[in-house]
């Protein structure tokens, strides 16, 4: 097996392989390979190798392609899981025997995001192609009698007895197993008919139990049904009587109320006619009230325009209106007067100022030449500025590369220290805080502020778990301060978080404490070192750590184990109480009750968590080995400091003078605004001065308008008298129609009042007649809900609307006449009171039986001759349901009996080979068919293995929980073995059967393997089969038929140069004791 070898290779005798045998199978980024071709042998292929180095890879790659699923392997069940690490897509393809058609390839590929895509022969194929093509060559790629994959091994020793059955049955023969399977689900159908028989069964019980429980009820309804007859008989005769008899007082009432009602009617029509008569006089009325509303509006009406044209203020008001326009005329000619005067005199006084501005501005021109000759001047020297500016940002360009250069030698540093804060931030966020706090205010720390997850530094690897067994979880998370006032500064009260601190002064501080050496009586113990020589840390947190923990005082290293006591006694007189030995913490306590007394304790050490970053094994400051760059940089930066001190001094003094002419130039734009805001102002006063004269008020109009209004006036006065004379004679005409209207409506008033006092006596007998009425009303309704009541029970009992047998319908006279006949067959009462009597008798008999506790009705009836037909029916369905179960039972029964004869012949072969195997073994070992105590639960038959491993010991049941591992995997390489003459497939996989297996065994089986491959005759001698193993003992008997190939996990071929020799092969082969 070679990533070298050619894809197309084939075995040489290639045409000699059995029908569905393996001829080659090639790799190509499958699992570990990256590309591999392995040609088998037709018969035994022992594959060798350690453990991952890709055996089982092969057995993987054989069971995909044969189209079986990720789930018989036992791994995962994501089949791109199976694509070697770190590629895309990979396939495994395999070349099957065939005698007839020649070589069938089957190819397989298996893309990351895309289905499994099969090939058979170079053409595309799919995965039930690929099953049809298996199932024709019988490979049995799901059964665990021919392919036990390595994760399958054992849950093959742990499948039920009737697993193992069926799995047997399908390796050993194909009809086996398909009867077995049609017998259980004639077995499912015969289940489905004793259920029904069952069901069956239990209702008829159901019903007869329910038909004794039920008759009792029934009786006593029948008893209580003939009292209720004859009760109803009562009731009846009882509806007729009353009925009757409210119907006669019902006529009676009715007879009444109408007499009452006629005299009700007259009076009541006497009424109406003096309302009527009432009624024409109030219309009457009403007319005439209304005609006299009519008059007196209209001489209202008159009085109003009299007094409205004879309006004495109106000819005032026109005249003072004229008045006040003329005097308004007057107001506004002298505003204007006035106006023009203001305007005149500020023209004058903006003159002035103008002159005076003008004169303010002599000089301007030559001050305006004088202030660009001292621009330019300026203008010239911030250009030499700004070529001084452009050097220095060369020279600081020049600056920042030394200072990038510098700092390149700082990285490694600063990541380092990066790396250890993250390691504090998840072990301590408030102490991260805390910690990034004192760096950034470092300058209000009169010392240095450390913690021992960032400033200790491991000396080696083993040294983190020396310091996770001894420095305590509180003391890895602390602040440790040279300085009193630092500690309150950092963890005083007006801080967020809450840390631990300790301050350690440098007084404190003892150098040939913290840096003790180990002597050499305990570096001849075995100890390497003193725990606080382990790491290195600043005095001040090395001191601290020593005081709190004593790692000064506790040695390390690997001692002898006898010599301990020895060495304990040692480490006492040195008063050493705590060391650190072959993966243990000893510690020596005095006793609390004997102080002569020591109690020692040993505790495994800690696995590393704290320091278990490699960050810790580096150091926090690099060195740096030339110092030019940095005296390079200060130099440089000097200049560029004494430089730009330079540049800023000249660019101030240049500012002090551009701001003096600044001011100056200020000064003059001052009085040049000024100049155009009085030139402007002097425009607008004359501009506002021509638009006022050219404004001018008429008097003379305003006197003749006056003039005429007064005209206007006198002519209105006139007209006015005139009118008001005719609207006075038109006023008194209307008043004298008002006082003959009111005439009319005197005596209309009086004759209403003469028939409303009749029409009120008319309605005081009529409230009389009304109260007879009601009351006679009120008796007819009593005796009518009386007769309604007595109807309705009518109705209830004898199902008649009434007794007048002339009105009946011919349905209701039949019945009428039954009924009568019935009272005088039965001789009931024709009384009420009698009648009373008799019904109270009845229901004292009726309620006695019903006291019985044997209440029933006419449910219970119905229900009883439900239960009787339902009961018939079940019986007889029945009978049916046992007569044909025991036909179904006979024919099952039958052909249960040929297939368990035929199973037990199969076992029986099974077993002689089973036995005999395990005579070679030294042990005992049979196999038998498990029956259940029903024959016809073909579902529970099964195969039960039972083996003994030691003499003198009775055989057991094959089990997880009673063999160990190695009895187990000898049991099952057996059963297999024994299984393999009845199985005729073309070929085999098993994968590390012989792991649990002891050296004797091992060796007893493999020879039993090869004996049987090596025979004449037997299904074994045209089978092939793969063998994985990652061991090989020394001095088996391999025969020429044996393959052995050696599996090596290397990452290219040139590794495959280690074993490129033959003499290092037959050299291997020698000491395994293999013949060539």
């Amino acid at each position: 097996m070679s990533p070298d070898a050619s894809d197309q290779e084939l075995p040489p005798n290639h045409q000699e392989f059995p029908d569905g045998s393996l001829l080659r199978v090639v790799f190509h980024n499958f699992l570990t390979y990256e590309h591999t071709c392995f040609v088998p042998t037709a018969s035994l292929n022992m594959i060798l190798g350690h453990n991952g180095s890709g055996k089982s890879s092969i057995i993987c790659g054989i069971c995909l392609a044969c189209g079986g699923s990720p789930k018989s392997l036992g791994r995962s069940e994501k089949i791109i899981e199976y694509i070697r690490h770190g590629c895309q897509e990979g396939y495994v393809e395999v070349t099957i025997a065939d005698e007839k058609k020649g070589p069938q390839t089957v190819r397989l590929t298996i893309r990351i995001g895309k289905a499994p895509e099969y090939k058979l022969n170079g053409a595309h194929a799919t995965q039930s192609d690929v099953n049809e093509l298996r199932k024709y060559y019988n490979i049995q790629i799901d059964n665990p009698c021919a392919f036990l994959a390595q994760d399958k091994v054992k849950s093959f020793s742990e499948q039920s007895s009737i697993e193992l059955l069926k799995n047997t049955e399908k390796a050993a023969s194909d009809d086996l197993d398909k009867k077995h399977r049609d017998l259980v689900e004639q077995r499912k159908d015969t289940m489905t008919i004793e259920e029904m028989c069952s069901t069956t069964e239990k209702t008829v019980k159901h019903l007869e139990d329910s038909r004794t429980k039920i008759m009792p009820l029934v009786e006593n309804y029948r008893k209580k049904l003939a009292l209720q007859t004859k009760l109803r008989i009562l009731q009846k005769k009882m509806a007729c009587v009353k009925f009757e008899q409210a119907d006669k007082d019902y006529q009676a009432e009715l007879k009444k109320i109408d007499e009452a009602l006629v005299e009700y009617r007259r009076v009541e029509n006497d009424i109406r006619k003096s309302e009527e008569a009432m009624k024409k006089l109030n219309d009457r009325l009403q007319k005439e009230r209304a005609q006299m509303a009519e008059l007196s509006r209209a001489a209202n009406g008159n009085l109003v325009e009299i007094q409205d044209k004879f309006n004495k203020n109106l000819i005032g008001n026109m005249m003072e209106k004229a008045k006040m326009k003329l005097e308004n005329a007057e107001r506004i000619a002298d505003e204007h007067n006035k106006d023009v005067e203001k305007t005149r005199k500020n023209i004058e006084t903006v003159t002035e100022k103008l002159e005076e501005a003008n004169e303010a501005l002599v000089g301007y021109d030559d001050a305006l030449v004088e202030y660009r000759r001292a621009e330019a001047k300026l203008t010239q020297l911030e250009l030499e500025n700004r070529k001084e500016e452009d050097d220095i940002h060369t020279k600081s360009y020049e600056l920042r590369r030394l200072l990038d250069k510098s700092r390149e030698q700082d990285n490694e540093t600063s990541e380092f220290m990066k790396q250890r804060y993250r390691v504090l931030q998840e072990a301590n966020e408030d102490l991260a805080k805390a910690w990034s706090w004192c760096r950034k205010n470092r300058q209000q720390f009169k010392g240095e502020v450390y913690t021992p997850l960032i400033d200790i530094v491991l000396k080696a690897p083993e040294s983190a778990k020396n310091l996770e067994n001894t420095i305590g979880m509180r003391d890895r998370q602390i602040l440790v301060c040279q300085f009193k006032e630092d500690e309150l500064l950092v963890n005083g009260k007006h801080q967020p978080w809450s840390i631990n601190t300790a301050v350690v002064s440098q007084n404190n501080i003892h150098r040939e404490e913290i840096r003790t050496a180990l002597s050499p009586e305990l570096h001849q113990a075995g100890f390497k070192d003193l725990v606080s020589n382990c790491f290195d840390a600043p005095d001040t947190l090395k001191q601290y750590l020593c005081n709190v923990s004593g790692l000064n005082r506790i040695p390390y290293g690997t001692i002898d184990e006898s010599k301990l006591e020895s060495i304990s006694e040692r480490l006492e007189r040195m008063r050493f109480s705590v060391f650190l030995a072959n993966g243990m913490r000893f510690q020596a306590t005095r006793s609390r009750y004997n102080q002569q007394k020591n109690i020692s304790t040993q505790t495994s050490l800690r696995d590393v968590n704290t320091w278990k970053n490699p960050v810790y094994l580096q150091p926090l400051t690099v060195k740096k080995a030339d110092n030019t760059a940095a005296q390079e940089y200060q130099k440089l930066k000097q200049e560029l400091d004494n430089q730009t001190e330079d540049l800023r001094e000249k660019r101030r003094n240049v500012q002090k003078e551009r701001d003096v002419l600044k001011k100056t130039q200020l000064e003059w734009k001052s009085k040049k605004e000024l100049q155009a805001k009085y030139r402007a102002t002097l425009n607008t006063e004359k501009s506002r001065l021509d638009r006022i004269q050219k404004e001018s008020v008429d008097l003379s109009k305003a006197q003749e308008e006056y003039d005429n209004v007064e005209q206007t006036v006198m002519e209105k006065a006139r007209a006015m008298l005139e009118k008001n004379l005719h609207n006075q004679k038109e006023y008194i005409e209307k008043y004298r129609e008002l006082g003959r209207c009111a005439v009319i409506e005197s005596i209309c008033k009086l004759k209403v009042t003469k028939l409303y006092a009749k029409s009120n006596d008319s309605r005081e007998e009529l409230n009389s007649l009304e109260d007879a009425r009601r009351l006679a009303e009120d008796e007819m309704h009593a005796a009518l809900n009386k007769r309604k009541v007595a109807q309705e029970n009518l109705k209830t009992h004898c199902e008649l609307e009434h007794l007048n047998e002339a009105k009946m319908e011919p349905a209701d006279k039949k019945l009428y006449s039954k009924m009568v006949k019935l009272f005088e067959e039965s001789k009931v009462p024709t009384q009420v009171d009698d009648l009373e009597q008799a019904i109270t008798s009845e229901k004292m008999r009726l309620k006695v039986a019903q006291d019985s506790g044997e209440d029933g009705s006419i449910e219970h009836e119905h229900k009883l001759s439900e239960i009787n037909s339902e009961l018939a029916n079940a019986t007889s369905k029945y009978e049916k349901l046992i007569q044909n179960r025991q036909g179904v039972h006979d024919k099952l029964g039958t052909e249960i009996k040929e297939w368990k004869e035929e199973v037990e012949k199969m076992i029986e072969r099974i077993n002689e080979n089973y036995i005999k195997f395990f005579d070679v073994l030294g042990c005992r070992g049979e196999v038998s068919l498990e029956t259940p105590e029903n024959p016809l639960d073909i579902e529970k038959y099964g195969i039960m293995i039972m083996v003994c491993f030691r003499k003198g010991e009775n055989m057991k049941r094959l089990d997880n929980k009673v063999q160990s591992g190695g009895e187990r995997s000898v049991a099952t390489m057996l059963y297999l073995l024994a299984l393999q003459q009845l199985c005729p497939v073309p070929f085999r996989c098993i994968d590390e059967i012989n792991q649990g297996m002891d050296p004797t065994n091992e060796r007893k089986v493999f020879d039993i393997m090869v004996g049987l491959w090596n025979g004449t005759s037997g299904s074994l001698t045209k089978t092939q089969y793969f063998l994985l193993s990652p061991k090989l003992l020394h001095g088996l008997d391999m025969r020429d038929n044996v393959n052995v190939v050696m599996v090596n996990s290397t990452l290219n071929t040139s590794h495959g140069n280690l074993y490129n020799s033959i003499s290092k092969i037959r050299k291997t082969f020698t000491h395994l004791g293999i013949a060539e």
